[in-house]
């Protein structure tokens, strides 16, 4: 069934607000969009559905305002078939009578008189001019005739199916990631957050998730945090040609402007380690803090998806730290926690091919620093690993010397 859309505020733009990214347009509130399975990516979502062709040429709306090619896939059973669309018409001026809504101003006003320059809006005993430059105030509430809409066209009368979907850049997911660092033993939480920004429900047998690398910003408008959490089953981690998924074969319905918070794994962690790491050249002098991170590590594998990971601290002085999640090894990685102010380094040049490294740990924890030392002797790169631990508000001091061959050592 095939309903009328509605014109709604995010939409802006000429007369009628039909330009703008799919979702814009909207199916009745009082039903739901059933569709064969939702693709979803933290860059939008592809929603697809399936047609049955019988006519030589066949109509099928989308609740979309305008398409790109690139936002569009389709193929069907038998070969042959053509398909084109064409955009909405914007020209299109308001019918007499539609009713209208102005931004920020209570109550509906009527259309009594259409020009291409202006309008003249009714509400009661009250009429307004309204100018063609101020249009993009107004929100028409009332149906559209002119719906975004495929034309497939077949060579014969012939039963043929039609396999299409089209990206919504309003629908769209993202994995996160949580520690408990309050518990016994802390815990990795790994959710799935859902956003049906558009103005459409889904019904779908099932639902899968997989990233897209440098996903684009995208600007989410306000809305509502509603929606039934039970509404779309908790996913499983899956894997498609090569790329990890979370997969959910559950029969679900998403509403329109809703978030989701779906929970999906808890990895046990048996150690949780913050580490400092400094890099420090034989050229380089003054000081330079330190890059501080934290080392979790399970008996078990972590999740094999990358996503931002907050650390809840609450400790009555810091209530999170953010970083981000990326796969490493099966049963441990690294989150990036950024520069330290507490942990440092100074270098002094003693003399001639004479140097001093001073620590300082100004925490009130012991630090546990992972130093390189790197010299240029002319020839090549000398490198020199070092793992060290200095106590709670202490220095500890390297000192070095060039030796034979011009190689760097350490002078205990």
């Amino acid at each position: 069934m095939i309903l009328p859309f509605r014109l709604v505020t995010p939409c802006r733009g000429p007369l009628l607000l039909l330009a703008g990214l799919a979702g814009c347009a909207s199916w009745s509130a009082a039903e739901s969009l059933a569709v064969d399975w939702l693709y979803l990516a933290n860059n939008g979502a592809w929603v697809a559905r399936t047609e049955t062709l019988t006519a030589s040429e066949t109509q099928v709306r989308l609740p979309v305002a305008n398409l790109t090619p690139e936002q569009f896939w389709w193929q069907t059973e038998l070969d042959g078939t053509r398909l084109s669309w064409s955009s909405p018409d914007q020209r299109l001026l308001p019918g007499k009578g539609q009713p209208v809504e102005i931004e920020a101003e209570p109550g509906l006003w009527l259309v009594q008189g259409v020009s291409p320059s202006h309008l003249v809006l009714q509400q009661g005993k009250t009429l307004r001019y309204w100018p063609q430059s101020q249009w993009h105030l107004l929100h028409f509430t009332a149906p559209a005739d002119n719906q975004f809409e495929l034309k497939v066209v077949q060579a014969e009368k012939q039963k043929n199916t039609l396999v299409y979907a089209w990206q919504d850049f309003a629908i769209s997911a993202q994995v996160r990631y949580r520690i408990d660092m309050a518990a016994d033993q802390p815990q990795l939480f790994q959710e799935l957050i859902v956003s049906n920004l558009s103005e459409y429900d889904i019904e779908a047998p099932g639902y899968s998730f997989a990233q897209v690398q440098n996903p684009p910003q995208i600007m989410m408008r306000a809305l509502s945090m509603e929606g039934d959490q039970k509404a779309m089953a908790q996913p499983h981690s899956g894997q498609s040609q090569g790329v990890p998924t979370l997969l959910s074969r559950e029969p679900f319905t998403l509403a329109a402007a809703t978030h989701l918070w779906l929970p999906v794994s808890e990895t046990a962690l048996t150690q949780v380690t913050r580490q400092y790491q400094l890099q420090w050249d034989s050229r380089q002098q003054g000081l330079q803090k330190a890059r501080a991170s934290i080392l979790i590590e399970s008996q078990e594998a972590l999740p094999d998806l990358a996503g931002p990971v907050k650390i809840g601290i609450f400790d009555d002085q810091v209530a999170l730290l953010d970083s981000y999640y990326e796969p490493g090894l099966a049963s441990e990685a690294t989150l990036a926690l950024g520069q330290s102010s507490l942990v440092s380094l100074t270098s002094v040049a003693v003399r001639e091919g004479f140097w001093r490294l001073s620590l300082t740990n100004r925490s009130s924890a012991m630090a546990r620093i992972a130093l390189t030392v790197s010299h240029w002797n002319g020839k090549q790169n000398q490198q020199i690993p070092m793992a060290l631990s200095v106590a709670a508000n202490a220095t500890e001091n390297i000192r070095l010397e060039l030796g034979g061959g011009g190689m760097l050592r350490i002078v205990k």
